[in-house]
């Protein structure tokens, strides 16, 4: 049996401003092509498809055509679970009778004991939930935190498991030790999250949504897809795709990464403003989504306007001029005299010395303002 698994793919996704539709279209049809050569037997989707509750009617649009072309017309089965960004309600509509096509979305509580069996494999969905939301199930007040609220989900689970057959496990959470992003919100503020990998023993595989890195962690049985494009600036350099997994017997299951070129990439260039404006600083693709970390920009009026016209998808700019290059820079302030600060300063700024007849008009603004000499 080979399986596509796939998560977080934010549709929707707005970062500093900046839609990201067009990459999500273009990724998806991309992701498409593979499928049509991949010719899977069952394609996951772990959660997060939407970036917010209610997203807008052009991101549903894109998400039912892209889901009517793989099931629909591709005729691929394909099980859903939601995600903490996920509107339960919203991607819930039309299950029952979606899965006469054999499209399972599975979003509540109460189907987590009841597997979908394809091809006498068994798939068990973990909808995400809050700790309330899984508290107020199980009528359990002793459930505190996403470890126990796990936990006992997995007891629940356990009780209508097979251990005789592939038992597979599809959720969206985060697992202890897991590498973050920026652009992963908080399953619940406050609250430690992540649960810990031996939870999940009883299940031959486990496909998880949540963590955009496709390599989140290093397991021989709990696997992230990682998210289908990079979302936070946190994500530069990271691999996108998806996971195939091919499965010959229960103990004899082989997980490969796929990764996809997407449209435009996320960019952190650092230098001189000048070199980058006159173009000595190399970048990967003009077209790119940049942030760009520039020094020696104080004599440069709203220089972001000039950097998006070489650089249409500029979405950041930090001004690292103030950043010290050495950690002893400005740690001896109490003791070091006015006129030293100053000519640090200004070195650190324009990497020149002060002049000589710059010091002495300093030491004169010293003595009239600070130490009120004539």
């Amino acid at each position: 049996m080979k399986i596509i698994h796939t998560a977080d793919w934010h549709l929707g996704k707005i970062l500093n401003g900046k839609q990201f539709l067009e990459d999500q279209r273009y990724i998806l049809n991309q992701f498409i092509e593979n499928l049509k050569d991949e010719k899977p037997d069952v394609l996951i989707i772990s959660g997060d498809i939407y970036d917010t509750s209610y997203p807008s009617k052009e991101t549903i649009k894109l998400f039912e055509e892209t889901i009517k072309t793989i099931n629909v017309i591709m005729e691929i089965p394909t099980i859903i679970t939601n995600g903490n960004h996920d509107g339960r309600e919203r991607l819930n509509y039309g299950s029952t009778w979606f899965e006469f096509s054999h499209l399972y979305i599975r979003t509540q509580l109460h189907s987590m004991s009841t597997p979908i069996t394809i091809n006498d494999i068994n798939f068990y969905t973990l909808p995400f939930a809050t700790i309330s939301e899984i508290k107020a199930f199980f009528d359990d007040d002793e459930i505190k935190t996403y470890e126990q609220a796990t936990q006992k989900c997995i007891e629940h689970m356990s009780a209508h498991l097979d251990q005789n057959q592939i038992n597979i496990l599809i959720g969206h959470l985060t697992i202890k030790g897991g590498k973050t992003s920026e652009s992963e919100r908080p399953l619940t503020i406050g609250t430690v999250e992540s649960v810990e990998k031996s939870n999940f023993k009883m299940f031959d595989r486990v496909l998880l949504g949540h963590l955009h890195h496709p390599f989140s962690i290093t397991d021989n049985v709990i696997d992230y897809s990682g998210s289908l494009l990079q979302y936070s600036f946190s994500e530069v350099n990271q691999a996108k795709g998806y996971k195939r997994l091919t499965i010959k017997s229960k103990n004899n299951i082989e997980t490969k990464f796929v990764q996809l070129k997407p449209l435009r990439e996320l960019e952190e260039i650092e230098g001189d403003y000048m070199d980058v404006v006159q173009g000595n600083v190399p970048v990967k693709n003009k077209d790119n989504y940049f942030h760009f970390k520039l020094k020696n920009m104080s004599h440069v009026t709203d220089p972001i306007i000039h950097l998006k016209q070489l650089f249409p998808n500029t979405l950041s700019l930090s001004n690292i001029t103030f950043e010290s290059r050495n950690d002893t820079t400005y740690a001896n302030f109490k003791t070091t005299d006015d006129p030293t600060i100053i000519k640090n300063f200004y070195k650190t700024i324009t990497d020149e010395d002060l002049t000589d007849y710059q010091e002495k008009k300093i030491h004169q603004l010293l003595n009239q303002v600070i130490y009120k000499e004539d």
